[in-house]
């Protein structure tokens, strides 16, 4: 969908950025129409400015005589570049620079929405449905930009990644305003955050949900890692306040990353935890039942870990003035979130979850929760965990999952996951040594063979866990004769502007582990 607006001028799209161009023979061409902002050459036309940013595997500026040749009117740089045919401006921070001109281009969307977004290592995804519902249920046309997928009135399509690039996303952002949007969801992914991708934006409301360690292929520590999530309260909220909004932080107490970022956080702050505000819940196989402000809710979602996501939407929506009774409304109204604890139904009395738990800490929590379920099972019941670890990412975490997923679980496939451009053997290897001293696992290289292996073993009563790809309908494989494709986020150890993180040989086939599920039920 293009958005329609007004004729943007230079002068306009460069508001905010230093620059000389008054004084210089470029004035003339501050007057002009810019068409469109990008950081990649690939998508540049007649009258585009093109940024060009060194990212860690490919350097943007080697692509701007290509710019050029595509109709760049302007190109804004971070290092001298011999003098080319068009206005070169140089800029201190490329992707800050983008950030401000993509805002500028598309007139301030998030200025004129209710803009939420909710970061933290686990959560995400299933806090950002759950306020996607309450915001619905008090009267909103709601857009959700997340890991799962970009969805608004008129338009769903597939996420590439969590949070997109700054130009895309202040496009999305236009749209979803011109397609009726009042609110906007977003995840935020540290990524995000230290790529400068969320820059301009201005939040109503921000979430913290938890942090754990992750992606540590893409921050040295764990002190990188969290002062990149802080930046969304300090930095990002200090942008919203400028601009006139009165912006409130969410924090989860629970979580001693939660608790340092209260006693640090300047702006109006609503804290959190399930010992407190949900002490008195029923969480169970069966869903959260409980009050919230002397109202009573329920929600179909399973586990300790879903009850803190549905404490974090209903702290979001006191924060934006939505009654009690609309957000527990909007919390009943929520169905199970794709891939996150999802239930295969079935006749056999198996209970079959299928859940995106690919890093330790969503692992082990999955994991805790299920093992807690048994206590109201047949005394026979057993935990039976189908899992794999991801190529291309964080090889530390690989042993650490084995580890988990065979102290907690009764018996275990080691099975493929994502290899991307990875030997799944290799990868395997690398969980099984976490795996040391325990016999009740065994090795199947084949996913849709591990998955029909471990229901063929459960009895009823059983709890089955297929961990690591949750809503994915695909397998992402190695393939030397594919064209190079971009590493989506998370891979490292860092993104380029024009092809992502890491350009890798491979391709996509189609495997739901629901439907291979499914099918081994029947």
């Amino acid at each position: 969908m293009n958005t329609k607006r007004k004729e943007t001028t230079l002068a306009s799209v460069l508001a905010g950025l230093p620059h000389s161009f008054q004084q210089t023979e470029h004035a003339k061409l501050l007057n002009q129409s810019v068409a469109g902002v990008t950081s990649d050459s690939r998508q540049v036309g007649p009258g585009w400015i093109f940024v060009a940013i060194q990212g860690t595997s490919q350097d943007g500026h080697q692509f701007a005589e290509e710019a050029i040749n595509r109709g760049a009117c302007l190109l804004i740089v971070e290092k001298e570049l011999p003098r080319l045919t068009v206005p070169i401006l140089k800029v201190n921070d490329g992707r800050e620079a983008l950030a401000r001109l993509a805002a500028n281009f598309y007139h301030h969307p998030s200025q004129a929405l209710l803009m939420v977004g909710i970061t933290g290592t686990s959560g995400k995804t299933t806090t950002s449905y759950l306020i996607e519902s309450i915001l619905k249920s008090a009267g909103h046309q709601v857009g959700v930009i997340g890991t799962i997928n970009i969805r608004y009135p008129g338009r769903e399509v597939e996420a590439s990644q969590t949070t997109p690039g700054a130009d895309e996303l202040q496009q999305l952002l236009a749209n979803m305003k011109a397609a009726g949007c009042t609110a906007v969801v977003m995840e935020v992914s540290s990524h995000a955050l230290a790529q400068k991708r969320v820059d301009c934006i201005a939040f109503d409301a921000v979430a913290f949900t938890n942090l754990s360690p992750e992606h540590q292929d893409f921050h040295p520590d764990m002190e990188d890692y969290y002062q990149t999530k802080a930046l969304l309260f300090t930095h990002h909220l200090e942008f919203a306040a400028k601009v006139g909004k009165k912006p409130v932080a969410v924090i989860h107490a629970g979580d001693p990353y939660g608790r340092r970022l209260l006693a640090s956080s300047s702006f109006r702050s609503l804290s959190f935890s399930l010992d407190d505000q949900g002490k008195d819940w029923s969480i169970g196989i069966h869903g959260i039942q409980g009050t919230f402000q002397n109202v009573r809710l329920e929600s179909p979602l399973i586990g300790r870990f879903n009850a803190e996501n549905v404490l974090t939407a209903l702290m979001l929506a006191e924060g934006l003035g939505i009654s009690a009774e609309n957000a527990a409304r909007g919390i009943s109204a929520c169905p199970v979130v794709p891939g996150r604890l999802e239930r295969v139904q079935n006749s056999k009395g198996i209970h079959v979850f299928v859940d995106y738990a690919h890093k330790p800490d969503a692992l082990e929590k999955v994991l805790i929760t299920l093992r807690n379920t048994i206590t109201s099972e047949p005394r026979s019941a057993r935990l039976i965990t189908v899992f794999g670890c991801g190529g291309d990412r964080d090889r530390t975490k690989r042993p650490v999952m084995g580890r988990l997923a065979a102290t907690l679980s009764d018996l275990v496939w080691v099975t493929s996951d994502n290899p991307r451009s990875e030997e799944p053997g290799a990868i395997i290897e690398e969980i099984v040594l976490g795996m040391a001293g325990h016999s009740n696992y065994q090795v199947e290289p084949d996913r849709k063979n591990a998955i029909e292996g471990a229901i063929r073993a459960a009895r009823p009563g059983d709890l089955v866990l297929i961990a690591g790809k949750g809503h994915e309908n695909y397998q992402i494989v190695s393939d030397p004769a594919a064209e190079p494709t971009a590493a989506t986020e998370g891979a490292s150890p860092g993104p380029s502007v024009r092809s992502g993180p890491r350009a890798t040989k491979t391709r996509k086939i189609h495997f739901d582990d629901r439907e291979v599920a499914l099918h081994a039920l029947t």
